[in-house]
């Protein structure tokens, strides 16, 4: 009985914690949004995985959390959506800088192009998911999210299955 209630008591602490921690991870990203206006003029250093890493799964995990795990979306919520999601049509346009790149590393023309429709795709989804946010419209921006992650998805799966989550 008594361990029980000490299991549980350490439970309820975990979830604190991490209820706590997203929490926090939250309002950074919320205060960041607000502050942006602009995407950064200038590529960071660093190979297309790296910028994937700090620039575009950062960008997907806010919306992510904040789409799907911090209801309800308050107009402030909407307009950090739509921050970000103006942030990642940046990025997008930045990637054709890295064309050269990708020749060099040996891809055909064929993942070069694929590579580029996808770009292109995941410009034209954040364009519309920060159209809905900026509408402040619920319903838009979950179907825009979904369309978001799924261009993502469809990018994995052709070139790094192993991050494939679906």
């Amino acid at each position: 009985m008594l361990r029980g209630k000490i299991l549980g008591l350490l439970a309820g602490i975990l979830a604190l914690g991490v209820a706590v921690g997203g929490y926090e991870f939250h309002v950074r990203h919320v205060a960041a949004a607000a502050a942006a206006v602009a995407p950064p003029a200038q590529l960071p250093q660093g190979n297309l995985k790296q910028v994937m890493q700090s620039r575009v799964h950062e960008e997907y995990t806010f919306l992510s959390f904040t789409i799907w795990h911090d209801q309800p979306l308050t107009p402030e919520k909407m307009d950090s959506i739509a921050a970000s999601s103006g942030r990642i049509m940046g990025i997008a346009h930045d990637l054709t800088a890295y064309e050269a790149v990708y020749r060099q590393q040996g891809w055909s023309e064929q993942d070069v192009q694929f590579f580029d429709d996808k770009r292109l795709q995941l410009t034209q989804v954040a364009e519309e998911l920060k159209k809905a946010a900026q509408k402040h419209d619920s319903s838009g921006v979950t179907s825009f999210f979904m369309h978001l992650d799924n261009t993502c998805q469809g990018c994995h799966r052709h070139f790094r299955p192993d991050l494939s989550w679906t």
